[in-house]
C-alpha cells in the first residue's frame, strides 16, 4: 500500500508518499514542505507532481481537512478528489490538527480564525479529545488552563499565546493516521468553523 498525502491548510504545503510494505511500519518515500501563500496553491501542485514523478502512482490518497486557510483547503481537497476519481483509488480525509504532533502525543492545537477569534482543539493519540471550537483570545487562554501541562502547537505565532510552538500539519503523519480510517465515498468538506469572509458586491444603481 502506497499513500499519497497532502495538506494545504497552513502557510506550508505538505506533500508525502508513505508506503507500508511490511504491515503497519511506514516507509517515507517522498516528502516536501514548501511555503505557500493563501492565494497561491502552485507549491502544492508542484509537490504533487514531484511526488508522482519520484514514486509513481499511489494506491490511495489522504488529504487534510483543516481548520485553516479557506483557499488552501479548497485547493487541496479538490486536487485530492480529482486525483482519486481519475485513478479510481480510495480517498481518506483527516483533520489537519491531528498531524501537528507525534502520533502518541497529547497536545493543544490552536490557530488564528481571524475576526478576533482563535480555534482550539485538544488532541491525543491521533484523535480529538476536545473538538475544535471558536473562542476569543481570552477564552482560549482560559481553556488552555484545563490541561495546563500540555504543549501548545499551531502553524503561526499568536501574540496572546506566548507558549505556542510553531509547527505545521505533516502529510506523513496524515498518511499514517489514514491507515486507521475507512476511505470516503463522497467528497470531503473542509473543516470550517465559521463562514468564509466574502466581500459583498456593491449595490446596483438604476439609471
Amino acid at each position: 500500500m502506497k499513500i499519497l498525502s497532502l495538506d494545504s491548510s497552513s502557510p506550508v504545503a505538505s506533500v508525502a508518499v508513505v508506503s507500508f510494505p511490511h504491515g503497519p511500519d511506514p516507509v517515507v518515500e517522498y516528502r516536501s514542505d514548501t511555503p505557500h501563500a493563501r492565494s497561491d496553491s502552485s507549491a502544492l501542485f508542484a509537490g504533487l507532481e514531484a511526488a508522482v514523478a519520484a514514486c509513481g502512482l499511489p494506491d490511495a490518497l489522504c488529504v487534510g481537512t483543516g481548520p485553516g486557510s479557506y483557499n488552501g483547503l479548497r485547493a487541496g481537497i479538490a486536487a485530492a478528489r480529482g486525483f482519486s476519481t481519475a485513478l479510481g483509488i480510495p480517498l481518506h480525509a483527516i483533520p489537519s490538527p491531528l498531524s501537528l504532533g507525534a502520533p502518541d502525543q497529547t497536545y493543544w492545537a490552536v490557530g488564528d480564525a481571524r475576526g478576533g477569534h482563535y480555534w482550539i482543539a485538544c488532541v491525543g493519540e491521533g484523535s480529538f479529545l476536545e473538538e475544535p471550537v471558536l473562542l476569543t483570545p481570552r477564552e482560549t487562554a482560559i481553556r488552555l488552563e484545563r490541561r495546563s501541562g500540555l504543549p501548545i502547537l499551531g502553524s503561526s505565532p499568536l501574540a496572546e499565546i506566548p507558549m505556542l510552538r510553531v509547527t505545521t500539519p505533516d502529510a506523513t503523519r496524515l498518511a499514517i493516521l489514514s491507515k486507521k480510517t475507512d476511505p470516503l465515498t463522497f467528497t470531503p468538506e473542509p473543516l470550517y468553523l465559521k463562514p468564509p469572509h466574502i466581500t459583498a458586491p456593491r449595490p446596483l444603481h438604476s439609471a
